[in-house]
């Protein structure tokens, strides 16, 4: 067994809410009652995984599920409150954010944005872009060995060097994804997030950038975390899939076995909506528990799911391994279930 690149263990991310603890003393105290203990929102709660070098994990769930919360930690965008990210054998929780983006392995950890054109600086050109994370990054200050790494890359992505010159507003949402792109993997990263790096792009372009990034993959032997609501785009383009509902886990495992396969009555439901989807649609009844505070006995999704029972409100489901697919289910559903891609 080789060691994984990205190592997650019990990862938690908590937002304490209300006033701070001083100014609530002092309010408290003006109303004559002892301050009350601040409430608390679990945004990410206990989350484990690995990531293999060359292998590509689809992360997925409905808005509000904590993927951007994971997806800044992982980058070292934010601290978290509890756990542990090791990277490529080395922990690196416990860098604080703000030392992380002078740390050798900022180059390593590499993000494509959603939206390319929000992300790109307006008054950078193409060419301005790429060379930004060489020089901050890598420290390259030479105007021709700098040039030259900018237009190799830009050759990478399949980005006309003509275009170098140009300013974000004058490309297409194609080039410009292309961009975010090169600007990612110029510094030669191991690890790339990938924040729906299609989503804001036509259905036509859409699939051109995806098949160059599943090329990028196999040529520069990077491993991705694809973070995405379309689940066909997970299926074609990830070798696991991890599905995640209020801030914990609830399913992961081969791509190809949870969406053929899924076991979990979230990810059941999620697979129905594909369109195409062999089974019928499997509608959730009911509201989404609050993330506030949440009762550690009871299960995330208890309350929505439609075979949930008592034992899932005293006792909440543990992430169970069986055979290299994991799902926190008391009656997780068998190999052949209901809800199975055609």
């Amino acid at each position: 067994m080789t060691m994984p690149l990205l190592e997650v263990a019990h990862l938690r991310k908590l937002y304490p809410l209300g006033p701070p603890p001083g100014l609530a003393a002092r309010l408290a105290a003006r109303a004559g009652r002892p301050p009350a203990p601040r409430p608390v929102l679990h945004a990410v709660d206990d989350v484990s995984f690995t990531i293999g070098a060359g292998e590509s994990l689809g992360l997925v769930g409905e808005s509000g599920c904590g993927k951007s919360t994971l997806v800044a930690m992982l980058c070292r965008l934010s601290d978290p409150s509890a756990g542990t990210i090791r990277f490529d054998g080395r922990a690196i929780a416990d860098i604080p954010a703000r030392r992380f983006a002078r740390d050798p392995d900022r180059a390593r950890i590499q993000m494509v944005f959603q939206d390319p054109s929000d992300s790109l600086n307006p008054r950078h050109t193409g060419f301005d872009a790429i060379a930004e994370p060489l020089r901050r990054l890598l420290g390259m200050r030479s105007g021709a060995v700098l040039a030259a790494r900018v237009a190799e890359t830009a050759d990478r992505v399949g980005l006309p060097q003509a275009l170098l010159g140009r300013l974000p507003h004058q490309l297409s949402g194609g080039q410009k994804a292309r961009i975010n792109i090169a600007r990612a993997i110029a510094v030669e990263p191991r690890l790339l997030v990938l924040d729906e790096p299609t989503a804001a792009l036509d259905v036509s372009v859409q699939a051109v950038i995806l098949q160059l990034l599943d090329r990028l993959r196999r040529d520069l032997g990077l491993s991705y975390l694809f973070v995405s609501h379309d689940l066909n785009v997970v299926r074609l383009l990830c070798d696991r899939v991890m599905v995640m509902y209020l801030g914990k886990v609830m399913e992961l495992g081969p791509a190809e076995d949870v969406f053929h396969h899924p076991r979990h009555p979230y990810t059941q439901a999620l697979v129905s909506a594909i369109p195409g989807a062999a089974a019928g649609r499997i509608r959730l009844s009911g509201e989404p528990r609050s993330p506030v505070d949440p009762d550690p006995r009871t299960c995330r999704f208890f309350g929505r799911c439609p075979i949930g029972t008592a034992r899932c409100a005293r006792e909440a489901p543990p992430l169970v391994d069986s055979g290299g697919h994991l799902t926190a289910c008391h009656f997780p559903g068998p190999p052949e279930a209901p809800a199975s891609v055609a």
